[in-house]
């Protein structure tokens, strides 16, 4: 049977994916299933479906009856005989030939409905994976139609599992959109897949003596939510060592990957869009800022800014109760990217002439804590508090983002609005040499004073993430209830939240 042959990494999470999933696989067994997965390269979709096909749910039933076909940018009569071979390999037929089937998508699809109708009812369901889809679209635009068509004459009355996957984030978005032919077929769902948390991020490093809570949040700052990254390290050497080994020497693993990534989305030109990506991640985040440096003309910018965020590369942010354009800025969306583009790129000549070891230690190492407090720090106390905020301390949020006033003396690292209409401030303090003490307390609260709506001033709520941890005096005032007061250390960010 083609089946999916990937190595064996660790698999963390993504189980709120694969429940749905055998959900679907489980329900009205004579009427077809139609599922939709997408997500940015690396993610490790591909990886998520071998788990489910040949693994399950628990990760030791037995292989789902299935065939995977991985398209390739390749001519259609070509694309549709790979696929008749494994298909034929899947669901045999005497007297049938691939050739026969790979005269036109109508006759494959039929083939598979037909097949599947064949078996005896105890065989259950069958799956047809195609992955990569897009690349079969832009060979051959009418497929969704096709597949529309084929679907609802044979398709859904039959007990097939038909999965469409791929990386191209604007394409595949586009298939469920309301004007597409395939708007709702997706039955088994529509899944967006999302890089993983900082929380699953630390489970590949759980066993290593090398690893405490900063060193895993660190390398979420590195490598981001990328599981494949992450699977690549070397968890029996520091993670200095496993930087400069992954990303800094000549001939790294990744060091070509942001390259790849970039031609992998056919980007014909990628100078403007590294342009942008590095000037973000440099710390200029405002539309003019960033025109003004890379000296590029309005209307190019925002048509590289929109590419960027269809690919989810970068995401635009507003400051809390805001939605005026003139008000956005632009974050890099991966902390990989990010690191890249602040630290790699920047030093790539020095890397090829000089020890990558050395140059991590002199002009990386000692930026990290600025690195990791400006941007990335923040990003994981918003993720701690989405897990945790309600279990932990019974706080319901409706909304939460950064807030910067207009004239850009006040900033918060942390807004939210609660289901009791009252809000909650917090301030993420990277350091781990500082306790936090009243006075971090006081600054708060003194931002708080000069906001300028008074609903938000009323009895507002505090929270401190603190990895150097907190002070006696504060310590005491959180214990008070009436304070409002919540306090998050080091030892509070693994491990307590859903898995």
């Amino acid at each position: 049977m083609p089946g999916m042959t990937i190595k064996p990494y660790p698999f963390y999470n993504r189980t709120l994916e694969l429940a749905a999933w055998d959900r679907a696989w489980k329900r009205h067994l004579t009427g077809g299933q139609m599922l939709l997965l997408y997500g940015r390269r690396r993610l490790g979709k591909t990886f998520l479906l071998h788990r489910f096909f040949t693994a399950g749910l628990s990760g030791n039933e037995e292989e789902k009856p299935h065939c995977y076909f991985l398209a390739e940018q390749s001519t259609p009569a070509t694309q549709r005989l790979t696929l008749a071979r494994q298909l034929l390999t899947a669901l045999p037929s005497d007297g049938v030939a691939a050739e026969d089937l790979a005269v036109s998508w109508n006759a494959v699809l039929r083939y598979a409905s037909q097949q599947t109708l064949a078996r005896k009812k105890t065989a259950g369901r069958f799956a047809l994976i195609l992955d990569e889809f897009p690349y079969l679209v832009a060979q051959t635009p009418e497929l969704p139609s096709m597949l529309q068509a084929w679907w609802d004459r044979e398709g859904v009355h039959s007990p097939l599992f038909v999965v469409l996957c791929g990386s191209q984030l604007s394409a595949m978005a586009a298939l469920g959109q309301e004007s597409a032919p395939l708007f709702g077929r997706f039955n088994a769902g529509v899944f967006h897949l999302d890089p993983l948390h900082y929380e699953d991020v630390a489970a590949f490093y759980a066993s290593s003596p090398h690893y405490g809570v900063v060193e895993k949040l660190l390398m979420y700052g590195v490598f981001g939510g990328t599981p494949r990254y992450h699977a690549l390290v070397d968890t029996s050497r520091p993670p200095a060592e496993e930087i400069v080994t992954l990303l800094m020497q000549p001939r790294a693993i990744l060091e070509n990957e942001v390259r790849f990534l970039l031609g992998s989305e056919q980007i014909r030109d990628p100078a403007p869009y590294n342009a942008i990506l590095a000037t973000i991640a440099g710390g200029e985040t405002k539309f003019n800022r960033i025109q003004q440096l890379i000296g590029v003309e309005r209307g190019a910018l925002s048509s590289s800014l929109r590419a960027l965020l269809e690919l989810g590369w970068i995401r635009r942010e507003f400051p809390f109760g805001e939605r005026s354009d003139r008000r956005a800025i632009y974050r890099v969306a991966d902390p990989f990217l990010t690191f890249w583009y602040r630290f790699v790129a920047p030093l790539a000549s020095a890397l090829q002439f000089s020890d990558p070891t050395k140059i991590y230690a002199e002009q990386v190492a000692p930026r990290l804590a600025d690195y990791m407090g400006w941007s990335v720090f923040e990003e994981i106390c918003g993720q701690w508090l989405q897990r945790n905020a309600q279990p932990r301390f019974g706080l319901n949020i409706r909304h939460m983002s950064r807030y910067w006033s207009r004239d850009g003396r006040t900033e918060l690292d942390l807004m939210a609005e609660l289901d009791n209409g009252r809000f909650l401030f917090g301030e993420c303090k990277w350091r781990t040499d500082r306790v936090t003490r009243l006075s971090d307390l006081s600054a708060l609260q003194a931002k708080i004073a000069s906001l300028p709506e008074a609903r938000w001033r009323d009895q507002p709520s505090y929270i401190l993430f603190a990895l150097g941890g907190f002070s006696p005096e504060l310590l005491q005032l959180a214990a008070d209830p009436a304070e409002r007061l919540f306090l998050v250390a080091e030892a509070d960010m693994l491990g307590r939240g859903r898995p």
